[in-house]
């Protein structure tokens, strides 16, 4: 007779096993995801003031704070980023530089607008975004 383990412990081992490339798999995933998700933002409004000042408003919709200097927007007529613009937060914060979770942000142009502009707002881990804006 051959002396093998019992199947009790051969399931409890395969169940170890199991469980152990579960949690390997969960926290590889859990982080690539909250990467991807992070510092995300999504576009609420763009408008015109003043006949040719370019606004866009910003919310971040994602899991940690952004910083202005992460979001780059660029006039897609030129290609180039969009020089002179300002960032200014909505929601009273002190700081200028930070975006917090569920806050949101207003960027101006500066007035180089016009009557037509349009704009891809680009940063973060979000997906680059164009505001069409109308003067």
């Amino acid at each position: 007779m051959k002396k093998g383990i019992t199947p009790i412990i051969a399931i409890i081992v395969l169940l170890l096993i199991t469980v152990a490339l579960a949690g390997a798999a969960w926290t590889y995933l859990s982080g690539y995801m909250t990467g991807l998700t992070g510092k995300s933002y999504d576009i609420r409004d763009a408008f015109c003031v003043q006949g040719d000042t370019g606004v866009i408003m910003l919310s971040n919709t994602g899991t940690l704070n952004i910083s202005v200097s992460e979001i780059s927007v660029i006039d897609i007529e030129t290609g180039l980023e969009v020089s002179g613009a300002t960032w200014t937060l909505t929601d009273g914060a002190t700081s200028t530089s930070v975006i917090p979770v569920n806050g949101m942000a207003r960027w101006s142009d500066g007035g180089t607008c016009g009557t037509s502009c349009s704009y891809r707002v680009v940063g973060g881990t979000a997906r680059a975004q164009v505001a069409n804006i109308n003067c």
